[in-house]
């Protein structure tokens, strides 16, 4: 597996690029801009995956959608999409728990930060969207946040046996070992 990252729009938002065995997966493509696109290059992105759908995340699906790639998203995130995008085109599918992207990553739905947040993890990553961030973890004050929810899923991640390279939505790459021992919302019960 491949990972490369970009970040782009307003909030600082990690754009991921992961190519497994001729699969390209983009994950959270905040805006279709030139910066992309370029990012992109002569690529075909076979699958966007969005980690949850704020308005940060999600503004460059449609773009891709266009140019043949399959969007998909937790189905209880359509709420901020249908606020943020009124006109969007359709979803080609709903993600849920477990479920695997490109033969390596599984859906991990992990609520809190909204009430469809996932992450995905495999092959000793893990893509944590607005989860777990280095240092730190994501809002839980917007509409569909919950802190308990938050609690619930961070101990999850907490619990994942092993060590991974963790690759959140905002700010820099971190490891789960690292956060597990520095991260204080991990310590939350």
């Amino acid at each position: 597996m491949q990972v490369e990252s970009i970040c782009l729009g307003q909030l600082a938002t990690n754009c991921y690029l992961v190519s497994v065995d001729g699969v390209i997966v983009l994950i959270d493509p905040a805006e279709p801009s030139e910066s992309l696109f370029s990012f992109i290059g002569k690529r075909k992105i076979d699958l966007v995956v969005n980690t949850h759908g704020h308005f940060d995340h999600i503004g460059g699906d449609w773009a891709l959608q266009t140019k043949g790639a399959q969007v998909l998203i937790h189905q209880k995130d359509l709420q901020f999409v249908d606020r943020f995008y009124p006109d969007h085109p359709p979803f080609d599918r709903y993600l849920e728990e477990g479920e695997e992207i490109a033969g390596i990553l599984r859906v991990l739905y992990v609520p809190g930060h909204s009430p469809g947040s996932i992450a995905l993890i495999g092959n000793g990553v893990l893509f944590s969207g607005d989860l777990l961030f280095a240092g730190s973890i994501g809002r839980t004050d917007l509409p569909g946040g919950s802190i308990k929810e938050m609690r619930r899923s961070l101990q999850r991640i907490r619990a994942l046996p092993g060590d991974y390279r963790v690759y959140p939505g905002h700010g820099g790459i971190t490891t789960l070992e690292k956060e597990r021992k520095t991260n204080p919302f991990l310590s939350l019960r």
